[in-house]
């Protein structure tokens, strides 16, 4: 028995043009031939390296489209610059410029926020000020976007980073001058901090000029999207208490905004808390017209999450009192219309704040995206009330080109005669960030005469505004994936699962006849998730080395309606365990892939999956765990407020299920592993605490497996540094090539990697 270290290979760094430079010329040097060559695995020459990856590569999100003059903004997340989001505007001239100052400044600004640790809803724009909550500190600030540049960012909330005050979803509410938001506080009165048990989650209102901080709803456990109606008088928001998460039963509230600014007795909605027999649904993405005379929101009562609207009662005429406002919101509810059933998904499991998937248009049409499990990807699409005649509502869906929308399409219309210059055609602008199967995620706009005319847009019509990557993958190397219902049991009956198959892919190179190429079954995280039916270069990286990837689907994965979400309910360990090692056997049954070379890997909920395939299956050869949890009770007793009952639903209820817990917990039983396993985890993360890592890596090692443990310095959970990046990418191929025979190397400046326990080569 013995140790091995990482082999090193240089691997040198280039500027963005010489990256496009040197691809062209390695693709060009690669292609000696029209004809590709037989090669094993390990030989196979790649573009796409993890410098090429990583490289003035960023992670785009949350785009604003201002309606007053077009500007665009976005979310850039940039792992060169150590994983700092900033805020990035685009003029009307078509000048890209940073609004968050450089991180060369004292400060380093960094507009992210940890409320519910996952964050969203990070920024907030009115008029010419931005609104933002940032990284160090949580605290809320507020700079004035110039035309040449904004201004040095301003503290609002004096006081908040010493109470342990953190902000997000923020709703600007115009008569008050101020933003409700969703509040998290994590100290008590003496400034100590609190259990997560303890955690105070709200919504406040506050004073942008003065910085006062106003509770206006508390005693439920969770909130989110508040949402003042443009008249000022209404707030509408979502919560939902423990046990529950907000993909299970949530509730819609309306209350009247008072004179003093207070928030009024609030009324149900939709969701949780109806009358007795009224199944209880998930609720989410409430969104008010333009003339506050409806109230759009997606529900899945259904068994999907399909949209609904309700007429917002004209209480100032038919009703005085509280209670009669309340029993005219009731009855508005109860009205509440389906604006087009279907058995699609116009929601998402909300891990994120303020993640939306439509706007309202000034007519009452919506423009969203919606995801259809008949054809795996996302769906653009325009939705038109009926006329006045009456009818059914319109679906029309617009072909962008595009198979993934990581944000709501953003819609700026301009009246005619109603532009900056005084005339205006009528036309109107769609924004979203969105990506294909074959391009990289960006953010988009396509412009059109009217909402008629955008029925006919074509992908050719569609402008690219900016790339998350300065360097494009060369042709000839993307695989593009297969959608695939494949046969797995489910509750001892036959049943069906999903995945996306991807075959390996690279125009120089192919296996000697008759050689199958290896498997990487990759598991999604949540795990109530799915796999993102997109370009995604990590992946690209292994199929242009001969791997082929099964991204899997698996029984409670989100997209397929609430009975397919439900299946893990009771069951995490089980079914998703059962459905990835059938989406094996089964490419492997029918003859696609090396049943001998078939590997495993998952970040958080993912490595979770990952880890309980090794110790209860024996059909995987080698296996990676990112920062995946080992020890569910562990996972249960230490996690963060926001997932601390998250396990209730997924394994069973603490203490009764802790027999279960240990059954499914690859922790408790290191015996049963057989294959070789890599850990990758963050030092600093508080969702799945290093010590699971160490622990499970410590009982693989003990019982002779070979294995690695790499800890990364200053990452929590999920890699944002580009050498954290790049390290778990090369060094997961370098474990399997160590482990499973074939050549694989990692660069030069990259950490060394040491494995555990692996055999020496005979002499």
């Amino acid at each position: 028995m013995g140790n091995r270290e990482s082999k090193q290979v240089k691997q040198p760094t280039t500027t963005a043009a010489e990256a496009s430079s040197t691809t062209a010329s390695l693709s060009s040097a690669l292609d000696s031939s029209n004809a590709p060559r037989e090669a094993a695995l390990g030989e196979w020459e790649s573009p796409i390296t993890s410098t090429f990856i990583t490289e003035k590569d960023v992670k785009l999100s949350g785009p604003y489209l201002r309606a007053s003059d077009g500007l665009m903004f976005w979310l850039e997340l940039r792992p060169d610059e150590g994983g700092r989001q900033v805020l990035v505007m685009r003029s009307r001239d078509g000048t890209v410029r940073d609004v968050t100052p450089p991180a060369t400044t004292a400060d380093g600004f960094n507009i992210r926020t940890t409320v519910y640790e996952y964050g969203g809803g990070e920024y907030c724009i009115v008029e010419d000020t931005v609104y933002f909550t940032n990284f160090r500190d949580q605290a809320l600030y507020a700079q004035v976007l110039g035309d040449a540049e904004a201004s040095a960012p301003r503290l609002v909330t004096h006081g908040s980073e010493e109470r342990g005050e953190r902000f997000a979803d923020g709703s600007w509410d115009e008569p008050r001058q101020r933003l409700v938001l969703v509040s998290e506080v994590h100290k008590d009165g003496s400034g100590a901090e609190l259990p997560p048990g303890k955690v105070m989650n709200r919504l406040v209102a506050v004073d942008v000029a003065s910085g006062q901080v106003t509770p206006l709803v508390s005693g439920a456990d969770f909130y989110s999207y508040p949402s003042v109606s443009p008249s000022g008088r209404w707030l509408a928001w979502v919560q939902w208490d423990s046990p529950n998460m907000p993909w299970d039963h949530t509730t819609l509230m309306v209350a009247p905004i008072q004179d003093d600014g207070s928030v009024g007795q609030a009324t149900r909605i939709a969701g949780a808390g109806g009358a007795a027999g009224e199944p209880a649904s998930a609720v989410q993405q409430p969104m008010w017209s333009a003339d506050s005379s409806f109230l759009y929101f997606v529900d899945d009562k259904s068994g999907w999450w399909n949209l609904y609207r309700c007429q917002t009662p004209v209480t100032s005429t038919t009703c005085t009192t509280e209670s009669g406002v309340r029993t005219a919101w009731a009855n508005a509810a109860a009205a509440s219309e389906a604006l087009a059933p279907m058995e699609a998904e116009w929601g998402f499991p909300s891990w994120n704040l303020d993640r939306r998937s439509y706007q309202v248009l000034s007519d009452g049409s919506v423009i969203g995206v919606f995801t259809d499990p008949r054809v795996a990807v996302y769906t653009l699409a325009l939705l038109q009330p009926p006329t006045a005649g009456g009818g059914q509502w319109k679906l029309t869906q617009i072909n962008l080109g595009m198979t993934h929308y990581s944000s709501p399409p953003l819609v700026r219309q301009v009246k005619a005669g109603t532009s900056s210059s005084g005339v205006g055609d009528g036309s109107l602008t769609v924004l979203a960030v969105a990506a294909s199967f074959s391009t990289a995620s960006a953010v988009v706009q396509v412009t059109a005469a009217s909402l008629e005319a955008l029925a006919s847009v074509t992908p050719a019509d569609l402008q690219v505004i900016k790339s998350s990557s300065t360097t494009q993958l060369p042709d000839g190397y993307i695989s593009v994936p297969e959608p695939i219902e494949f046969p797995t049991v489910f509750n001892g009956q036959p049943s069906t699962a999903h995945m996306l198959y991807y075959p390996p892919k690279n125009k120089d190179f192919t296996f000697p006849q008759g050689t199958l190429p290896p498997l990487l079954v990759e598991i999604h995280g949540g795990p109530t998730s799915s796999a993102v039916p997109a370009l995604k270069p990590l992946f690209q990286y292994w199929t242009s080395r001969g791997f082929a990837i099964a991204d899997v689907n698996y029984g409670g994965s989100t997209g397929y309606g609430t009975a397919y979400r439900n299946r893990l309910n009771g069951r995490w360990g089980e079914v998703d365990v059962q459905d990835c090692s059938a989406a094996a056997e089964w490419l492997a049954s029918e003859g696609r892939v090396d049943p001998r070379r078939i590997c495993i890997s998952g970040g958080s909920a993912g490595g979770f999956t990952t880890l309980a395939c090794l110790a209860f299956r024996k059909t995987f050869s080698a296996g990676a765990s990112l920062y995946g949890v080992a020890d569910l009770k562990l996972l249960a007793d230490h996690t963060h407020k926001f997932e601390s009952r998250y396990l209730d639903s997924m394994v069973g209820p603490l203490p009764d299920a802790a027999a279960v817990y240990d059954a499914r917990s690859p922790l408790k039983h290191p015996e049963g592993f057989s294959a070789p396993v890599i850990f990758f985890q963050g030092d600093q993360d508080k969702i799945v605490p290093p010590e699971q890592a160490v622990a499970m890596y410590n009982a693989v090692k003990a019982a002779g497996l070979p294995t690695a443990l790499v800890m990364m310095a200053g990452e929590q959970h999920g890699f944002r540094q580009a050498t954290s990046i790049r390290t778990a990418l090369e060094g997961e191929l370098y474990f399997y090539g160590a482990v499973l025979g074939f050549p694989a190397a990692m660069s030069e400046d990259l950490p060394k990697i040491a494995i555990d326990n692996l055999p020496q080569p005979s002499s």
